[in-house]
């Protein structure tokens, strides 16, 4: 199954957001540091894995997307490889500042995780661009 169309792609991400407000929600009531980091550790998986099943346009459907590829356009992966970097950054800045916890260090490691892999998209796909420009 590949998810092409743009409301396709919106319904997916709104449902990995919904039920992952919910678990968080539900973790952070019971208070569970160990239910927080396997969380982080699923949310992290879970976009990996719709990065892996959303095409775009001129995009081929059937093939299998390389493992780097996690937009089809770099300025998205730019984009969103800042967001992860900056998130990462205020969340070392709350941990300095004393709201340190293990599952604040998880997070950490998956934001940078995912912002490493958002910048080598857009390093290799604005590389694609341009020796086809």
């Amino acid at each position: 199954m590949r998810f092409t169309t743009a409301g396709r792609k919106a319904a997916v991400i709104a449902v990995l957001v919904a039920v992952s407000a919910l678990l968080t929600l539900l973790f952070d009531a019971l208070h569970s540091e160990a239910g927080s980091i396997v969380l982080t550790i699923l949310q992290v998986i879970a976009w990996y894995l719709v990065s892996r099943l959303f095409r775009g346009p001129g995009e081929p459907v059937r093939a299998a997307r390389p493992w780097w590829r996690m937009t089809n356009r770099p300025l998205l992966s730019g984009v969103l490889a800042a967001v992860y970097g900056l998130l990462a950054v205020v969340n070392v800045g709350f941990s300095f500042a004393g709201y340190g916890s293990p599952s604040g260090t998880v997070s950490i490691l998956a934001e940078l995780a995912l912002a490493l892999l958002f910048a080598l998209s857009y390093a290799r796909l604005a590389s694609l661009a341009r020796a086809t420009a």
